[in-house]
């Protein structure tokens, strides 16, 4: 069985920093040195178009800026300004629709019941016992009725 090279291998043969195994690998494995290759020569290409443009002078970089300039200037931004204008539309229509409250009929059957539950509130705080302790209530007094009847 024939094992093939990781890319860290193959990228540390096209650095130089790979060990004796690899050296062997790519002399006996023909698809493995077909990839070395092709990413040496792809190295190559790209060191080749760096040291071509770093080459050129200050008058071609000069002329690009130009270049892009005007077509900057000259594009037509006439779609980007409907764009704008239909979202304003819309965020103006979104702000309308939300800031107007409609006029819902106040429902009289839910006010009546607030309104007795309201009373029954009140009627419940103005009493001196809560209506749960009233016969507690009646007891204690009996209690203190027949204990100082006794004490008599």
């Amino acid at each position: 069985m024939n094992n093939h090279l990781s890319e860290d291998q193959t990228t540390e043969w096209a650095l130089g920093t790979s060990d004796e195994h690899v050296f062997r690998h790519l002399e006996t494995c023909a698809a493995c040195a077909r990839e070395a290759d092709e990413l040496r020569s792809a190295l190559a290409g790209f060191r080749d178009a760096v040291h071509t443009t770093a080459g050129r002078d200050a008058s071609f970089w000069k002329s690009q800026q130009l270049a892009v300039s005007e077509r900057l200037s000259t594009q037509d931004w006439y779609p980007l300004h409907w764009a704008w204008v239909v979202a304003m539309v819309v965020v103006l229509i979104t702000a309308i629709l939300l800031i107007r409250t409609p006029n819902v009929p106040k429902n009289r059957v839910s006010e009546d019941a607030d309104n007795a539950l309201l009373q029954a509130v009140q009627r419940d705080l103005s009493r001196e016992v809560p209506e749960a302790l009233a016969p507690a209530v009646l007891i204690a007094e009996e209690r203190n009725e027949i204990l100082s009847k006794k004490g008599d």
